[in-house]
């Protein structure tokens, strides 16, 4: 059973940023897009796999930014998949990647032997705005609708993937019209077939934004600000986002923008998602290992509590973990607004662990690799605990472990 509260666990240890089946009902979005030649490789007698686990499966989102390749759970490519997809898989989850292309790449840029990749119309821009996003990755699910029969999914969503997860859930709720959206016929399908998503569980996602991504956006505005509240290092370390930022096109940019969640807008991100997570279970993983500056390795004293702004070297804590910024807020933004409503009262278990937001950050600072959020252990394993749990509960059937 889901209980809201606040729960800190202590634990070890995006980059930054961060086959269709010929026994399946007739594929939507035949006449527009579709698998090309020679990608095909769903045998009749797949659409079973969906009864084998009670029609549900879990779908990961991963980080803005990067490629991901289809995975499934029986094939990924040569390699392989991320360590916590792995510790899913192995507890007896059918997990699925949902694929992934950058503004210049595709979604198996410098993979090999992968999976034939499902239709370019429900492959997500990991550069691109989250609605949009999401109404791809909503059809997404519509797609393994189809082709294997699930129909009740699990969202895992990594750094900016947490996002898309949110925005796959608004889609779900009020799907565009068809002359804008590319996917929005398998994502109809989604919706007529009744798909419902009980679940999602993010990890170390920039909800609220970060300073990092106010710096990319503008480093003449930010760069000297965000140095004087979060600390040089940390600054430092955001700059590398500036030539990924210029380099891609990141429209996700404005909405991982501090500055873009200051005050309230009508019309921005945070108030078209308010009552999306209604009656859904909601995890919020975050990643606490830095302190004002992130190479302050030593923490506090045993016995002190730490009074600085936590991050995990990218996300502050507070935003990853959808809470009002400590007061005083420093700038960007001095304030952060949470329109009422944008988190249900119940159903959401907040969870935080002194890890950092990737190997990438690992590198940077020299830590060990186990402090990354996709490969500590305690963090993994609180993970494949939570989405087997929901699973335990609804009754749902598990596979055998491999």
């Amino acid at each position: 059973m889901r209980v809201p509260g606040f729960q800190l666990a202590a634990g070890l240890g995006f980059a930054v940023l961060l086959t269709v089946t010929a026994c399946s009902p007739a594929t939507p979005g035949a006449s527009g897009t579709g698998v090309a030649s020679g990608q095909q490789d769903v045998a009749a007698g797949d659409f079973e796999r969906g009864a084998q686990t009670s029609s549900r499966a879990v779908v990961v989102i991963e980080g803005g930014g990067s490629p991901h390749a289809y995975t499934t759970p029986w094939a990924a490519c040569a390699g392989g998949r991320p360590q916590y997809v792995e510790a899913l898989l192995a507890s007896g989850l059918p997990v699925f990647t949902a694929p992934g292309f950058g503004n210049t790449h595709s979604s198996v840029e410098g993979e090999s032997g992968c999976p034939p990749q499902p239709p370019l119309d429900v492959q997500w821009n990991t550069s691109g705005y989250p609605t949009q996003a999401g109404q791809d990755v909503l059809g997404f699910l519509g797609f393994l609708n189809q082709t294997y029969g699930y129909k009740t999914f699990d969202l895992v969503g990594y750094s900016y993937g947490g996002l898309v997860a949110r925005a796959t859930l608004a889609a779900r709720k009020s799907p565009p019209p068809t002359e804008v959206a590319p996917s929005v016929s398998y994502a109809q399908a989604a919706i007529d077939a009744g798909v419902t998503i009980p679940s999602i569980v993010t990890l170390n996602s920039p909800h609220l934004g970060a300073p990092a991504y106010d710096i990319a956006d503008d480093p003449s505005v930010y760069r000297e600000p965000v140095a004087a509240a979060w600390g040089t290092q940390y600054a430092e370390a955001s700059e590398s986002l500036v030539a990924f930022e210029r380099s891609e096109g990141a429209g996700a940019i404005q909405v991982l923008r501090t500055s873009a969640h200051a005050k309230p807008d009508p019309k921005g991100w945070d108030v078209q998602q308010v009552g999306v997570l209604d009656d859904v279970a909601v995890t919020l993983v975050a990643g606490d290992f830095c302190g004002r500056v992130c190479g302050d390795l030593a923490g506090p004293a045993p016995g002190e509590v730490d009074e600085s702004l936590r991050t995990d070297g990218t996300v502050p804590v507070y935003s990853q973990l959808m809470l009002p910024c400590p007061e005083p807020c420093p700038a960007p933004p001095g304030s952060v607004y949470i329109p009422p409503g944008l988190l249900p009262d119940v159903n959401v278990v907040r969870k935080s662990f002194p890890t950092v937001h990737s190997t990438f950050v690992t590198a940077g600072l020299g830590l060990p690799r186990a402090l990354s959020v996709s490969r500590n252990p305690a963090a993994i394993d609180y993970l494949v605990s939570t989405v087997t749990s929901d699973w335990q509960e609804a009754g749902a059937q598990l596979l055998k472990r491999r």
